[in-house]
């Protein structure tokens, strides 16, 4: 896979740091999830069959997940826009240390260079900061999938690609996270008239 295409899957995760619009993240965790679906694709020539079914899986992620998340979107609509609880430089900072940090402390795991990997892990770390700094229940559904992009994104890397693992990890977005986080988002939802997840802190028995 090229290094553009990992620099842009990484920089659409960055910037999801930064949004707060739903309508927008979803549409960055569109666009990272095709781009890694289109880096899959380029990888098949000189690898298995399963690799190619993994990377049709991928594709089909690409089209369900964003039906499945504006669909949540437009049955949890929101009076106005969530504060979040910590500015959008510091967001991004945050984000980008971890990132830094991961390319400078962990070594390659395979002989094929150590950009991919470091992209990879960057992107998990990157995906838990936005679930640790959003108030909004979506923007925290959009970091799991950011973080399970880069779980793809680093079985892709290993040499010959680890199929069942990336199978398995469109398996997880679209049920656990999606079908599983959907029913809770729509909960509190109900209860709260919100996404805010912050207002959880005030329930008491």
């Amino acid at each position: 896979m090229s290094s553009v295409i990992v620099t842009v899957i990484l920089g659409l995760g960055l910037a999801l740091t930064l949004v707060r619009r739903r309508s927008v993240g979803i549409a960055l965790i569109t666009a990272q999830s095709l781009t890694l679906s289109i880096g899959a694709f380029t990888l098949t020539g000189g690898r298995s069959a399963a690799f190619l079914v993994a990377s049709i899986v991928l594709a089909f992620k690409t089209v369900a997940l964003p039906l499945l998340l504006r669909a949540l979107q437009r049955r949890t609509p929101e009076p106005r826009l969530v504060p979040a609880a910590r500015g959008p430089l510091s967001r991004l900072a945050a984000a980008s240390a971890l990132a830094l940090l991961a390319a400078a402390a962990i070594p390659p795991i395979s002989h094929t260079g150590g950009y991919i990997e470091h992209a990879a892990i960057a992107l998990v770390l990157i995906g838990i900061t936005v679930v640790a700094t959003r108030r909004p229940a979506l923007h925290q559904l959009l970091g799991l999938i950011v973080a399970e992009n880069g779980c793809s994104l680093l079985a892709v890397a290993v040499p010959g690609g680890l199929a069942y693992l990336i199978e398995l990890g469109a398996l997880f977005d679209l049920v656990l996270i999606v079908t599983v986080a959907a029913a809770f988002v729509q909960q509190i939802h109900l209860v709260l008239g919100t996404g805010n997840t912050e207002l959880l802190r005030g329930l008491r028995d």
